[in-house]
Formats: structure tokens, C-alpha cells, sequence
């Protein structure tokens, strides 16, 4: 600072003074002389209810990761805590045998505040831009001056895409900062969790335990390494797109994998004496509110892409590209829809399947009740004449202290009595099994006659379906009719 102000004599114009106030903002912010601002009506109340743990500067090293790249090659390299001074106060080499300087990409992992707000100082992002990236707003793209902001609410696959277990998603919040034209020569990222995932994500909150959240940082990388990279060829504009259509193509993940396992869920039994498996109504009852979220999230990323369509420097070089998101983006919502339509249905399936297999139980239930009325109905019929005949014979009418009943008088009445039972009741099975088998059988005939009815009946549909009209009547038949109708007087 003292340099530049001896190098100008003592006097400082507007760039000068902006420069220097910059640079001494940055060494306050770096050495840790300037309180962070924790309050609310800097950081927002949602930033403040998640406590200290959240806005405390992280410590870890290596959180940001930077890559100069251009026609000739792309550098990796991190920034460790003890090399923040450096990176912060110095400039990115120019390009080798061009005016234009190489592209640079910073890459934030986590939130740090003390690094997001020098950052800010030294590439002077817009406040309302550094607001939306620790309130984690949802998804937007706006445009400041010549520059560009975005944040994506991403959606994250961690569970297996071959629909063998539930579906798991991690939520993450990418916040993009890229330089307008001419240049587009600086883009900048941050990603972190997304905290309000266990609120808003139905079931909670799923940690990425396979380390999914960034892949897309790793993909990025080694797209600039490639040999001929046509990222490398472009500007931070492309690279923009890029991220953008990496976002895209994890919701298309997504929906692929509930796509998968809604199918198998569909297939599988689900429904038991006690009515549907608690376990299987759960899941596709929390697919179904999950979806509803996946759909809102898409909706914010279609409006993210229609806005880069109206921007005229976006659309100059990459309209056709954001149409191929656009296309996808477009495809994967009418997937989410479908899936989320599915769930009602094969809830709807499910309780008419339900209501059938009920509707079965208590028909065989009543179908077995009936069989053993009729049952005990047959046997009490079959033995009414013998308890009239007992009854009859059983009753005590004396006189003289004998019988008045002749039969039991009959020296062999008690043979002939159990004759009389036993023939009775040979008889009455006989009966019984002539009346039942001609029953069997006649119900029998009826039930093949109506499959046969049921079958002629889906013939005959399939017959007038089939494109083959009845052929119309001829009108000469017609002409050779009507003499005949007509037979007889006709009017006067």
C-alpha cells in the first residue's frame, strides 16, 4: 500500500484508493482482526438458528482448490490455510503468446465465511449474491452488472441405481459466481450440505457416506486434463454450462432410480391377511412425498435455464447447448411427474386388490358357512322321520298298565323297529347322494357354459374390432325391396 501510494506522488485516484482499501479489507479479514458478523440482520435468522458449528471458519486444509486453465493445458493446485495470503493478494499468470489471461475456477468446499468474504473483497461479488449463498437460496440465476450468479439446489444419488434397497438422496447447495463479458474469465464455487435437508426432504436427512456430493469437482477436473478439451478451449461461460448440465444429469439419476424401484415395488407382494405390509406402504407412501420435492427442485432448475435463454451474451454462443439442458431437464420432470402419478395409482391398485382379496375371504368364509348349514340342514331332514317316528313310539299311553300301542305288543316290534331305521336311512343316503351329484353336475355345466358365454362374448368384441366393417347393403337390393313393400293400392 505505501508502494503504491509513493508511486503515484502522494495522490490516489478512484481505482488507486479502491485497490488500496481492498487489500487492507483483506489483510483484516485473513490475520483475523476483523470480527465475522454473526448477527441477524447480516446472516438472516436461518443462518443464525443453525447455530456457531455452521458459521464457525472451518479449519481444515486444503478447502479451496484452484485450476488456471486455457488452449494449452490446465494447473491443479490447492490453497492450504498457510497459502491463503498469497492467493489472495496475488494474480493468475497470463496466457503464453496471448492478451487474454488463463480462465480461473475456485473451488470452495464447505462454507468458510472468512474465505467466502474475502472472496467477496477480492473479486467484489455483490452482497445480495453473498446473501443468497449463506441463506442457501433456492434455485435462480441473476445477473449483476456483467456478471453472473446462480444457485442450484442439487440432488444427489447415494443409494444403488439398480433399485435393490430404497431410494437414498443427498441434497447440496451450489452457488456459482462467473464474469461477464468480454473476458469470462473467472468462475467460482461453492458447494456445501444442504442444511435444510432433514425439514425439507421427507424422512430426513441422508448423509453422504459414498462421497457422491462432488463428484461432479473430480469430473470437471479431469474434463480440463483431457487431451483436445473442448472445456479448455472455451471460457468460464462454457464451463458454467458444464456444471449446470452436470446438476441436470443427476436429477435424471434420480428419477431413473425411483423409476426402477417403484417398478419393483409394484411387482412385489404387498398384500397379507391383515391387510397391506406396513414396510412396502411406507416406502411408496414416502416415494410419493419425495417426488413432490424432486419435482419442486426441477421446476427452479427449468426457470434457471429459461432465464440463461433470455440472456442475449448466454445465448449468442451457448443457446444450443442450454437447449440440450433444457431437453433433459424437460424430460426428467415428466419422469417425476409419471412417478409420482405411479404411486397414486398402485396405491389405488393396491386398495382395490385389497378390497378383492377381502371381498374373496369373506366369501369363502360365507361359502364354508353355508356348506355346513346345508350340511346340518340335509342330516336334520334325513333324521326328522326318525325322531317322529321315536316321538311316536316313545310316548306312554297304558291302560292295565300295558301299552295301548299295538306295535310294542309285536313279539319281534323292537327288530322290526331298527329294520325299519336301517332301511330308512340306506334310503335317505342313497337319496342324498343321487340329489347331491346331480347338483354337482348341473352347476358344473353352468359354470362351463359361462366361460364358454364369456368367451364367445370376447371373440365377437375382438371380431368388431379388428378393422373389418360389415359390408354394406347393396342398393340394388335395396331398389329390388321396395316393390315388394310397396305392393298393393298406393295413394292417389
Amino acid at each position: 500500500v505505501v508502494g503504491l501510494v509513493a508511486d503515484t506522488g502522494g495522490r490516489l485516484g478512484l481505482p488507486e484508493f479502491e485497490a488500496v482499501l481492498s487489500r487492507l479489507k483483506l489483510a483484516q479479514l485473513l490475520s483475523g482482526a476483523c470480527r465475522l458478523p454473526l448477527d441477524k440482520e447480516t446472516l438472516g435468522g436461518r443462518r443464525v438458528a443453525l447455530g456457531n458449528r455452521v458459521l464457525k471458519p472451518s479449519t481444515r486444509q486444503g478447502v479451496l482448490s484452484v485450476v488456471d486453465y486455457g488452449p494449452h493445458g490446465a494447473q491443479h493446485r490447492r490453497v492450504p490455510k498457510d497459502k491463503h495470503n498469497e492467493f489472495f493478494f496475488g494474480h493468475r499468470r497470463r496466457s503464453p503468446g496471448r492478451d487474454s489471461p488463463l480462465v480461473r475456477w475456485v473451488h470452495m468446499d464447505g462454507l468458510d465465511l472468512t474465505l467466502l468474504l474475502a472472496m467477496t473483497v477480492k473479486y467484489g461479488l455483490h452482497p445480495l449474491c453473498v446473501e443468497d449463498v449463506i441463506e442457501q437460496n433456492a434455485t435462480k440465476i441473476d445477473r449483476f452488472g456483467c456478471h453472473y450468479f446462480a444457485a442450484v439446489e442439487q440432488l444427489i444419488l447415494v443409494s444403488a441405481p439398480d433399485g435393490s434397497e430404497p431410494v437414498r438422496v443427498h441434497g447440496r447447495h451450489l452457488a456459482i459466481f462467473c464474469s461477464g463479458p468480454p473476458l469470462f474469465d473467472t468462475i467460482l464455487t461453492i458447494t456445501e450440505d444442504d442444511h435444510d435437508e432433514k425439514e425439507a426432504w421427507p424422512g430426513g436427512a441422508c448423509p453422504d457416506t459414498t462421497g457422491q456430493g462432488d463428484a461432479w469437482v473430480e469430473r470437471m477436473q479431469s474434463r480440463l486434463n483431457a487431451a483436445h478439451s473442448r472445456v479448455r478451449e472455451r471460457r468460464a461461460d462454457f464451463l458454467m454450462y458444464q456444471i449446470l448440465d452436470l446438476a441436470a444429469d443427476e436429477y435424471i439419476k434420480v428419477t431413473r432410480a425411483y423409476t426402477t424401484r417403484l417398478s419393483i415395488l409394484e411387482g412385489q407382494p404387498h398384500i397379507s391377511a391383515l391387510g397391506l405390509m406396513s414396510e412396502w406402504l411406507d416406502e411408496v407412501s414416502l416415494a410419493e412425498l419425495q417426488l413432490a420435492v424432486v419435482i419442486r427442485r426441477m421446476k427452479g432448475l427449468q426457470r434457471l435455464i429459461r432465464r440463461v435463454g433470455d440472456d442475449p451474451d448466454l445465448r449468442a454462443s451457448l443457446d444450443g447447448y442450454y437447449s440440450d439442458i433444457r431437453d433433459h431437464i424437460d424430460e426428467a420432470y415428466e419422469d417425476a411427474l409419471y412417478l409420482a402419478a405411479k404411486c397414486r395409482t398402485i396405491f389405488d391398485a393396491s386398495e382395490r386388490a385389497l378390497d378383492a382379496h377381502q371381498a374373496y375371504c369373506r366369501a369363502s368364509a360365507n361359502n364354508t358357512l353355508n356348506k355346513g348349514i346345508f350340511f346340518l340342514t340335509v342330516v336334520t331332514a334325513v333324521h326328522c322321520p326318525l325322531h317322529f317316528i321315536c316321538a311316536v313310539y316313545g310316548m306312554n299311553f297304558q291302560r292295565d298298565s300295558k301299552p295301548t300301542i299295538p306295535e310294542l305288543l309285536w313279539p319281534h316290534g323292537y327288530l322290526y323297529f331298527w329294520l325299519l331305521i336301517a332301511t330308512y336311512l340306506i334310503v335317505s343316503v342313497i337319496a342324498t347322494i343321487f340329489f347331491w351329484r346331480r347338483w354337482r353336475r348341473k352347476a358344473l355345466k353352468d359354470r362351463v357354459e359361462s366361460v364358454g358365454f364369456e368367451e364367445r362374448k370376447a371373440a365377437a368384441r375382438v371380431r368388431s374390432t379388428d378393422g373389418r366393417m360389415p359390408a354394406a347393403r347393396s342398393p340394388v337390393r335395396r331398389e329390388r325391396r321396395r316393390p315388394a313393400l310397396s305392393r298393393g293400392r298406393g295413394p292417389d
